[in-house]
């Protein structure tokens, strides 16, 4: 068995950052709950994981899709700094850019 660290984390994986984060900027659900997901299963029982995603009414059920898989919301930011300009369908239109504000999550990962 391995012996808990002094934050209460197994050794195993003690060299890991307290806090990782997953930009999903530019992704829309259910791509960004997919994402998400597979990434969130990859990290272990107690780690703390910070969640960047655009604030778009595709990606308003992300937070309450990755709550239902039993993970912790420590603390949800709607409408930080937008990211940088993004461009809707391509990338040969300027005229289609707009800037978009982006949500944060902080999640803590229950296994």
């Amino acid at each position: 068995m391995q012996s808990p660290s002094p934050s209460g984390q197994n050794s195993k994986h003690s060299d890991t950052k307290n806090i990782s984060g997953l930009n999903l900027q530019g992704t829309s659900c259910p791509m960004a709950f997919v994402k998400a997901r597979l990434y969130l299963d990859q990290k272990y029982n107690g780690d703390v994981i910070e969640i960047l995603y655009d604030n778009t009414a595709a990606n308003e059920p992300l937070i309450r899709s990755i709550q239902s898989l039993g993970h912790t919301i420590i603390s949800h930011t709607k409408r930080i700094e937008p990211s940088v300009t993004t461009t809707q369908h391509n990338n040969l239109n300027p005229h289609s850019a707009r800037k978009i504000q982006l949500n944060k999550a902080i999640i803590q990962v229950k296994k």
